[in-house]
């Protein structure tokens, strides 16, 4: 059985010598509400990300996962604590030096897709590359590259409302890792697409990561979707509560294991259905 910490850990990571850390969060509190009703939302949290690994982030309802991917993602702020990206302090920064960052360094996937409805697939992949004023032809040769590499070449020029849920997904995913970002963040990716599509995405993300080199944070309460992972790291009250490593066991045991940590927290995360 998987081993359960009952008190909070470190997850400390190893990256190659003389190469910062994809992610570090060191430390990180969060605190909603004024001095009379104050709720912490994260309560000194602290892991590591090592380049190309794919982690992901499971925990019941209101246990501070989707407040970690915001912090990370700079779309709120952390009340203390640090957070690194590829050794950059970005809790740190200026607001408009927060967008460069999320332009330049960052990917996101989300469960709803966020395509533009009157942009076809080649024009929304593309606008990861053209907001960083990537000349045309480059931009055309690397949208045509990824969408062949993840298998969305023949809905390049469909619009969104022409797509099937996977489809769109796997467009989020080309626009999220065309520009080359330091971290991909993925906010229960499969939570909108039937178990099929889900299969095909999940497949997609492992294949970004082993082939491509991506670093790639899952917010996720599926266990199946959990076990595409390296690792699955497990909130609980806005403390790190435990952590499991797949290394080489076969995604099938990989998910038991997920699933053991599930059952002791409540099965509150679990298997989609």
């Amino acid at each position: 059985m998987a081993e359960i910490y009952a008190t909070p850990v470190h997850v400390a990571n190893a990256a190659a010598p003389g190469q910062p850390m994809a992610l570090s969060v060191h430390q990180v509190k969060k605190l909603y509400g004024s001095r009379d009703s104050i709720t912490q939302a994260l309560d000194g949290v602290s892991f590591d990300v090592a380049p190309g690994e794919f982690v992901g982030v499971m925990g019941p309802s209101g246990s501070g996962k989707t407040t970690l991917l915001n912090c990370v993602s700079t779309i709120d702020k952390v009340t203390s604590g640090q957070i690194m990206v590829d050794g950059h302090d970005i809790t740190s920064l200026s607001k408009r030096a927060l967008a460069k960052f999320r332009r330049d360094e960052l990917g996101f996937i989300f469960q709803d897709f966020n395509l533009l409805d009157t942009l076809n697939g080649m024009e929304n992949i593309a606008l990861a590359l053209t907001i960083k004023h990537v000349p045309p032809a480059e931009v055309a040769r690397r949208v045509q590259e990824i969408a062949q590499t993840l298998g969305v070449a023949e809905v390049l020029g469909k619009y969104p409302s022409q797509m099937s849920g996977g489809q769109k997904q796997r467009v989020a995913a080309a626009r999220a890792i065309v520009g080359d970002p330091k971290l991909i963040l993925a906010d229960e990716p499969t939570g909108a697409l039937d178990s099929r599509s889900a299969a095909v995405l999940l497949e997609t993300l492992e294949m970004m990561n082993a082939s491509m080199g991506a670093t790639i944070m899952m917010v996720t309460h599926d266990s199946y979707a959990a076990s595409f992972t390296n690792r699955v790291l497990f909130i609980k009250d806005g403390r790190l509560f435990n952590e499991i490593r797949r290394g080489s066991m076969p995604r099938e045991e990989f998910f038991a294991r997920i699933m053991e940590v599930v059952s002791f927290l409540g099965g509150e995360v679990g298997h989609a259905a």
